[in-house]
C-alpha cells in the first residue's frame, strides 16, 4: 500500500472528516457514530470518577443508582447532542433508531424494572411504610420506599417468634416485578398461629382440652369484634371469607403414642410472641394443678 493509499485511508477514517462530509453512507455513519460513542463513555467514566472523589457513595446500593441515573442522563444528553449528525441523512433515520432505542432499553433495564416496581408499589395492590413483607424468603417490615429501591428492617427466619433482628435490608423495586411476596397490612395485620403441646397417652385428655380451650379464649390478647372490624376494612378491596375466627383446639392420637393438643387462634402478627408467652405460662400454671395431666417431653 503506497503513501497515497495511506493518506486516503486516514482521512476516510479521520473523524473531522467524516464530521464534515455531507454525503456518508451507511458504513462512514456506523463509524462516525463509534467514535460518538467512545468520546461519551470517557466523558462518563471521568464524571463518575470526579464525582466519587467529591461526594463518594453511602453504600453500594447508592453507588449503583447512581450510576444508572448518570448513564441514562448521559444517554440523553449525548443522544440529543448527536441527532443533528448522526440525522443528517434522512435515509438512515429508521435504522438509527431502530438501534438507539434498543441500545438504550437493553443498557437501562434495571432503571426502568425499578421505575415500574415503584409504581407497582404505590398501587392498590402494593405496599406502605410500616407493613410486614416477605420476599425472596426474607421478611421484614418495609421502613423506606424510594423510587428506585425500598428498605426491610429484618425479622428473624424463626417463625415462632417473628422479631426484629435490627438490620436493615435494601431491595431494587424491579424485585416486585419480578419476584412474588406476601403482605401483612395494616388494614390485615393479624396471622393464624398454632401452638403445640404434646401429653403422655395416660392424661386425662378431655381435661386438658377443656383448660387450653378456656386459656385461648380469656387470654389472648386479641377481641374478636376487632377481627370483624379489620375484615369489614378489608373487604372494601377484596372478598375476603375467613370462615371461623374463633380459638379453637385440635386433639390428635400421634403415632409416637401421645396426645397432641393444638391450640390454633388469631393473632396480631406483631403479638405473635407475646401470646405464646402468655399460653405458655397459663398451661404451665393450671396442668401443675392437675395430677392427672402430664406434659410429654421429647
Amino acid at each position: 500500500m503506497g503513501r497515497g493509499s495511506l493518506k486516503e485511508f486516514y482521512l476516510d477514517l479521520n473523524p473531522l472528516t467524516l464530521l464534515r462530509s455531507a454525503n456518508r453512507d451507511f458504513a462512514e455513519t456506523m463509524i462516525l457514530f463509534g467514535y460518538m460513542v467512545i468520546v461519551a463513555i470517557f466523558c462518563y467514566k471521568i464524571t463518575m470518577i470526579l464525582v466519587e472523589r467529591i461526594k463518594p457513595a453511602p453504600d453500594a446500593v447508592h453507588e449503583y443508582n447512581r450510576r444508572k441515573v448518570a448513564r441514562m442522563g448521559f444517554l440523553l444528553v449525548f443522544g440529543i447532542a448527536y441527532l443533528p449528525i448522526v440525522f443528517s441523512s434522512l435515509s438512515l433515520l429508521p435504522t438509527v433508531l431502530g438501534l438507539a432505542g434498543a441500545g438504550i432499553v437493553i443498557s437501562l433495564k434495571e432503571v426502568w424494572l425499578n421505575m415500574v416496581g415503584w409504581f407497582m408499589i404505590m398501587g392498590a395492590n402494593g405496599f406502605k411504610v410500616g407493613d410486614r413483607i416477605e420476599l425472596d424468603n426474607i421478611k421484614g417490615d418495609v421502613v423506606n420506599i424510594g423510587f428506585f429501591k425500598f428498605t426491610l428492617l429484618e425479622i428473624a427466619s424463626d417463625p415462632r417468634f417473628e422479631q426484629s433482628t435490627n438490620r436493615l435490608i435494601h431491595f431494587p423495586n424491579y424485585n416486585i416485578v419480578l419476584y412474588r411476596f406476601f403482605i401483612v397490612s395494616e388494614t390485615m395485620d393479624f396471622v393464624w398461629d398454632e401452638f403445640k403441646v404434646y401429653l403422655e397417652i395416660n392424661s386425662n385428655w378431655e381435661k386438658a382440652e377443656k383448660i387450653c380451650s378456656q386459656i385461648l379464649h380469656e387470654e389472648l390478647v386479641l377481641a374478636p369484634e376487632l377481627v370483624e372490624s379489620k375484615i369489614r376494612e378489608m373487604s372494601k378491596n377484596y372478598l375476603v371469607r375467613l370462615g371461623k375466627t374463633t380459638p379453637i383446639v385440635y386433639t390428635s392420637l400421634e403415632p409416637e403414642g401421645t396426645i397432641l393438643m393444638c391450640l390454633r387462634y388469631l393473632t396480631p402478627i406483631r403479638s405473635k410472641r407475646l401470646n405464646r408467652i402468655l399460653i405458655s405460662k397459663e398451661i404451665l400454671t393450671k396442668f401443675k394443678n392437675e395430677n392427672d395431666i402430664y406434659i410429654h417431653t421429647h
